[in-house]
């Protein structure tokens, strides 16, 4: 790599660029230099092994970012809508649905422990410490799918996913809510539903400071706290970006 064409980076740090990769240097360049005497940008080696004549050694080269400040900004703010609004939004078209449910249960069946998520394009119901027969099992499911709850908690579903996909961004690893992995096909394995609405009811964890109780997508304004608090209890965390990620091997 020539690198007369590499441009300086605007910090502190012994750092250059040519827009693909980026280098960072133990000590400056030699300007006064031959270029048959500069090492490479890929070297590595102990000081002693160093071409001291050449004005130093080349430590880590990494590859450069394909996003500028401007672009990460933008979709980081996206992020934040997504969890906040949008999952608001899509959680108060939830609880309407699940309330309608509610109303068709029994109240014996509404005081058990059980939830209800969505995997894969399914609605799952599970028993929680309270045991489940399969009629009552059956009779959760049915009141819900009647009540259009699946809609809502694809919707969610959806919301949230996309959330933490677009935290990864290009390089596809984060270590933000991106880093863990949760998807279609394992959102009924992470998120309760269920325990999700009832952290933001009178009493529950999000729901002891309701400004307007008429305002249900603004109740559910700290959703994206909400699902956090299960998602990295019981997600995998398969895309955290590593320590030394884009550095270039030599």
């Amino acid at each position: 790599m020539d690198l007369n064409h590499l441009s300086r980076l605007t910090n502190q740090q012994d750092v250059y660029s040519n827009g693909t990769a980026k280098i960072v240097r133990s000590t400056p360049i030699d300007a006064n230099a031959r270029n048959d005497e500069l090492p490479s940008v890929v070297y590595h080696g102990l000081d002693k092994s160093a071409l001291p004549e050449a004005g130093g050694i080349i430590t880590d080269v990494y590859v450069a970012s394909t996003e500028t400040n401007e672009e990460v900004g933008a979709r980081l703010s996206k992020v934040v809508k997504l969890l906040s609004k949008d999952l608001g939004a899509a959680s108060a078209d939830l609880k309407y649905s699940y309330d309608a449910a509610i109303a068709n249960l029994s109240p014996d069946l509404i005081q058990k422990d059980w939830g209800f998520s969505i995997s894969a394009g399914e609605l799952t119901v599970t028993a929680g410490s309270d045991d489940l027969s399969q009629q009552e099992t059956n009779t959760i499911h049915d009141a819900l799918l009647a009540a259009g709850v699946k809609y809502g908690a694809e919707a969610v579903s959806n919301t949230v996913i996309e959330a933490l996909k677009l935290d990864r961004g290009p390089t596809g690893v984060s270590n933000g809510v991106g880093r863990y992995d949760v998807s279609k096909d394992n959102f009924g394995d992470v998120v309760d539903l269920r325990v999700y609405l009832q952290s933001h009811a009178p009493g529950g964890r999000y729901g002891q400071h309701v400004v307007d109780p008429s305002d249900v997508a603004g109740q559910f304004y700290t959703g994206g706290q909400a699902m956090m608090d299960q998602i990295s209890v019981k997600a995998e965390e398969n895309y955290t970006r590593p320590a030394d990620f884009g550095r270039i091997e030599t």
